[in-house]
């Protein structure tokens, strides 16, 4: 659940775990599937050559050895697009995993997600969540998995990679803000459209925070003036004196060639008829997410929450 914010309410803690920030590259026209399918032999061929990386073998898994860091991995193409994933939003659960990129097939997930482990860019934990104290399983980079993940030429232009695990108690809530992304891209998607960039609020706080930070001396109407003027640069409205920050920012390019960009709020238990609707008043699309108890694993099951709902 993300809050308004401003300079005095700054929460170090959580902003300064191991939060890795964008680095500067060429953009990649891609869509959530990765590469184009129709390269020829030799186009895969050079590509690989440009990337340090040997060519895939057929008795391998089609992975691939790739060079980087001063070390060789042997990732294939679907470990690689797992690899990125996970790193864009810092937090997912396995049971996400399998079914938005693995298709149900878990005998796949645990091979490729031991053999991730295993080269130390990958780290896995269990957690009891809910009333039940049902299970859920989750993913990360390592801060190794993240550097090597920096060096992919698929990475979007400016897309933030993160490593490492949140608080404990703020996991179920990231985790699920995959599952929200997955239903609101598959909608922009459905209309056309190509996701180029995702923007989690670790990103968006630590813009705001750190322009807010030169102003916070210079007096309470130049405070509130400038205040204005970085939330209208970030696209990001003021309510009751803070800028509101959404839990997920997806960008995107239309049909027609523009880009746009679409805020979502992650609504769980915790929130109040009147929050939520602030939320909704501030322009941030609404989801709201329970979990369900399914033998020993967390299940994450996620809805648009309409005008409707948010005025009852």
């Amino acid at each position: 659940m993300s809050r308004g914010y401003d300079f005095e309410e700054r929460d170090n803690g959580r902003e300064q775990e191991q939060q890795q920030a964008p680095q500067e590259r060429s953009p990649v026209a891609q869509g959530r599937g990765g590469g184009s399918s129709d390269a020829t032999e030799g186009d895969r061929r050079a590509s690989h050559e440009r990337l340090g990386e040997r060519f895939p073998d057929a008795r391998t898994n089609g992975r691939v050895e790739v060079r980087a860091l001063g070390r060789r991995y042997e990732l294939s193409g679907r470990e690689r697009d797992t690899l990125r994933e996970i790193g864009r939003f810092r937090t997912i659960a396995t049971g996400a995993l399998l079914k938005h990129r693995y298709g149900g097939k878990s005998a796949a997930l645990r091979k490729e997600l031991v053999h991730l482990q295993q080269q130390g860019l990958l780290q896995r934990r269990s957690i009891s969540v809910g009333k039940n104290r049902d299970t859920l399983v989750i993913v990360a980079l390592t801060r190794e998995g993240a550097n090597l993940v920096r060096q992919d030429d698929k990475l979007p232009s400016q897309q933030a990679i993160y490593s490492g695990f949140v608080k404990p108690a703020e996991v179920p809530h990231d985790a699920a803000i995959y599952q929200m992304y997955q239903a609101e891209a598959a909608n922009i998607e459905g209309r056309g459209g190509k996701i180029r960039r995702i923007v989690l609020d670790y990103e968006l706080k630590k813009d705001v925070y750190s322009k807010l930070a030169r102003a916070r001396d210079s007096g309470p109407l130049e405070y509130a003036r400038r205040r204005q003027e970085i939330a209208a640069e970030q696209g990001l409205p003021v309510a009751d004196g803070k800028i509101a920050l959404p839990d997920l920012r997806i960008e995107y390019e239309t049909p027609e060639g523009g880009l746009d960009r679409v805020d979502l709020e992650l609504a769980t238990e915790h929130y109040h008829r009147g929050h939520m609707a602030a939320k909704a008043r501030a322009g941030f699309k609404m989801y709201g997410f329970v979990s369900t108890s399914r033998g020993r694993r967390a299940q994450w099951e996620g809805r648009e929450l309409t005008a409707t709902v948010l005025s009852l």
